[in-house]
């Protein structure tokens, strides 16, 4: 999955809760490169793409929900 996709799923969540960090985008942008990169450590050992998007999301929102 794309950088972008994460980063901006996660910026419009933090708005939407009014969270103090959906301004801060070095927080976004460690949050984002840490679900990507879980999304593609997980389809590179064989798990099918919703399975990792999936953990990848987990990785996003550790947390939050």
């Amino acid at each position: 999955m794309d950088v972008n996709y994460y980063s901006n799923y996660l910026k419009e969540y933090l708005t939407e809760v009014n969270d103090q960090r959906k301004d801060d985008d070095g927080f976004i942008s460690a949050r984002a490169d840490a679900a990507s990169e879980e999304y593609e450590v997980q389809c590179r050992g064989g798990a099918p793409p919703p399975c990792a998007q999936e953990l990848a999301m987990a990785v996003l929102m550790e947390g939050f929900e």
